[in-house]
């Protein structure tokens, strides 16, 4: 009975320390800035909603390709479950691989596309 309320006041006094420090640290960071004249662009994100979107979709979408891949190999090697969840990382792997050179190719083409009006 003492161990489980040991274990869920220790998880629940980590949690609080961890968001504690987090915000600590984010506040020193951005005072550091200040001190120095800079302003807090640098924790500005550069992706677009449409960017947000399209790799969650693929993220997503790839999860699932992944869940009825591993499934049919499961049925198909009739292997333990595991290969289920690896066939899940390998594809939501290879989606966010793919979304970030389709992110870096698209970047470079309107970078071209800058440089070819100036």
């Amino acid at each position: 009975m003492a161990t489980e309320i040991v274990g869920v006041t220790l998880s629940f006094i980590t949690l609080i320390i961890l968001i504690v420090n987090y915000f600590k640290t984010r506040h020193t960071e951005r005072m550091a800035l200040i001190n120095s004249g800079r302003t807090a662009k640098i924790f500005d994100s550069n992706d677009t909603e449409s960017n947000k979107s399209l790799k969650t979709g693929l993220f997503l979408l790839s999860v699932g390709l992944g869940l009825l891949a591993g499934m049919v190999i499961d049925n198909i090697l009739d292997t333990e479950p595991a290969g289920v969840f690896v066939c899940i990382l390998i594809f939501g792997g290879f989606s966010l691989i793919y979304y970030h050179n389709y992110v870096e190719r698209k970047g470079r083409a309107s970078r071209i596309e800058e440089d070819d009006i100036v």
